[in-house]
């Protein structure tokens, strides 16, 4: 039996007590299991230990530099400030490192931007919407990421996190996330078994099921019964729209939805706790198939009970085989650039991880420590994997980066970018569409379709799938290049000037809220010149921000 078919929680953590058996005596497994720097090692010592198998070389821990930047943006979606920055750097502290992630973990950013991180894995690329593409959800959209984010702050357990999503009942505005069932429906936003089940079984439990939809898989050991069996359980949700748009969910039978109100699977006449399979699905139509728990046992439902709370039971529960796996496999993702598991939803035997010890001994841990987000996340960032450089030397080098020998080079997401370029110009909100609202009526052909962020979003949007493929264009740089908001230096450079900063120190102010380092002798001097040269110092300090944000450096994670 594989590993992904493994039945029980007990398995589970003995799977992972082996691996810990193996790295440290047996009397100090279980009370250093909480320990976040000690599961740190026991990760580094299985990828350690792959990376010699091969005959792979690992580079070396990246500098402070390299390391503060980084785990700013995985952890907080920003650079850090020059203040932050530098304090970091000239920091002797030796545990300074574990004090930092400690510190991040601990702030409301950390909500904010693994909110956005799941907001956008959830959100389709283009919102469902109306005929001609009218009335998307963007802005209810940004309010389920929102709401991730005060879980998150909240200390909220994964597995809660998820059972009030799937369980959801009621109104968007009281429950944000029951836009879930909304955007992973259709095209048109009305919620849908099979959407719904394609959603749930890759973001929660790490399976692609899509191809069952249709016909049994024929690379994968799905069936078609498998697919149905759990779309069953999504047959009997009923959405309002409010005149325009998606507005509540419900599973509640005989209550009264009002105008607007609309029921997936009208047309199905089998009892309830089973689901007809649909013409759409071609192979099988016309077929009943009974709700069952993926790999699972069937359920008896009555007539009118509702049957997402008995999914979401199973779904979180200790003893599900995927759930706790495919989180801990999003997360790695998320810090990694690549999961142990590739691609993250297609979690099975024939794909099996590039650690399986790491996954196993993760995944224990997430269980044994009730779902804790953060605890996961301590333990990866204390991992000397996480804290290589992106640098290489040899052939070596750069081959060990599929076994995480190496870091890869990522590139920020929009909202990162939007958050750190607002944060190096002092600029909160941030805008940079191709037209003036004050100034203009907003007809013509630069008319935006948005306001600043959702323009910011759209121009910057980078591929959620692949954090290291670079997708940025000719439209991306002309929008840096020549946008007056980046080129005058913004609210910070008037600062600088006011506050009479001489140049020397503004110069290793603007290098440190950029790049989060200090500017090498060269540059200073190079900087230094050109600040001479220039008419007066707004101009001079404009330039050199200018010159820092057009890098390479600051779009890129290292």
């Amino acid at each position: 039996m594989s590993r992904g078919h493994l039945q029980g929680s007990i398995v589970v953590a003995l799977v992972a007590l082996v691996a810990l058996a193996a790295l440290a005596p047996a009397s100090s497994a279980v009370a250093e299991q909480r320990d976040a720097l000690a599961v740190a090692a026991r990760v580094d010592a299985e990828i350690d230990a792959r990376l010699a198998a091969e005959k792979l070389v690992a580079v070396d821990i990246a500098d402070d530099v390299e390391f503060l930047r980084r785990v700013y943006l995985d952890v907080t979606g920003c650079v850090p400030t020059a203040e932050q920055a530098t304090a970091f750097l000239d920091s002797d502290d030796a545990d300074k490192r574990p004090g930092l992630a400690d510190e991040l973990l601990a702030s409301e950013r950390f909500g904010l931007q693994l909110g956005r991180v799941w907001r956008d894995w959830i959100a389709p690329a283009e919102l469902p919407s109306e005929g001609n593409g009218g009335n998307q959800p963007v802005e209810a959209t940004r309010k389920l990421g929102v709401w991730l984010a005060e879980q998150l702050n909240a200390g909220k357990p994964w597995d809660e996190i998820v059972a009030s999503i799937v369980q959801v009942d009621g109104n968007l505005k009281t429950a944000p996330q029951g836009l879930f069932f909304s955007l992973v429906g259709t095209d048109t936003g009305i919620p849908e078994p099979a959407g719904a089940t394609r959603a749930v079984s890759s973001l929660f439990l790490g399976l692609d099921l899509q191809c069952a939809q249709c016909h049994d898989d024929p690379y994968r050991d799905w069936k078609q019964t498998d697919f149905w069996g759990a779309a069953a359980f999504f047959r009997n949700l009923q959405a309002t729209f409010n005149g325009r748009y998606f507005d509540s969910v419900t599973e509640s039978f005989g209550r009264k939805l009002g105008k607007g109100a609309k029921k997936t699977n009208t047309r199905d006449s089998s009892p309830n706790g089973s689901i007809t399979i649909p013409r759409s699905s071609f192979e099988n139509a016309g077929d009943v198939v009974a709700a069952r728990l993926i790999r699972g046992e069937g359920v008896e439902a009555k007539e009118k009970q509702p049957l997402r709370p008995l999914f979401s039971s199973w779904l979180v529960s200790p003893q599900n085989p995927y759930f706790a796996r495919a989180f801990v496999n999003r997360t790695w993702s998320h810090l990694f650039g690549r999961g142990l598991v590739e691609p993250i939803d297609d979690m099975r035997p024939q794909n099996p991880p590039t650690h399986p010890a790491v996954l196993d001994l993760l995944t224990a841990e997430l269980i044994e420590s009730g779902f804790d987000i953060k605890h996961l996340f301590r333990c990866l960032l204390n991992t000397k994997a996480y804290q290589r450089t992106s640098s290489s030397v040899d052939q070596r080098q750069r081959a060990a980066l599929a076994l995480f020998g190496r870091r890869p080079v990522k590139l920020v997401s929009a909202d990162q970018l939007y958050d750190s370029l607002g944060s190096a110009l002092q600029d909160p909100k941030l805008d940079l569409r191709t037209y003036d609202p004050k100034q203009s009526k907003g007809f013509g052909e630069s008319s935006p379709v948005g306001d600043e962020y959702t323009e910011f979003q759209r121009l910057f949007e980078t591929d959620e799938n692949d954090s290291t493929s670079f997708t940025h264009g000719i439209p991306q740089l002309l929008a840096l290049v020549n946008h007056e908001r980046v080129s005058s230096g913004g609210p910070v450079v008037q600062r600088l000037v006011k506050e009479g900063i001489e140049p020397a120190s503004a110069v290793e102010t603007l290098y440190a809220s950029t790049l989060s380092r200090r500017p090498t002798p060269q540059e200073a001097g190079e900087a230094l010149e050109y600040v001479n040269a220039c008419v007066d110092r707004q101009t001079a300090y404009a330039g050199v921000l200018w010159m820092l944000l057009n890098r390479s450096e600051f779009l890129l994670v290292r």
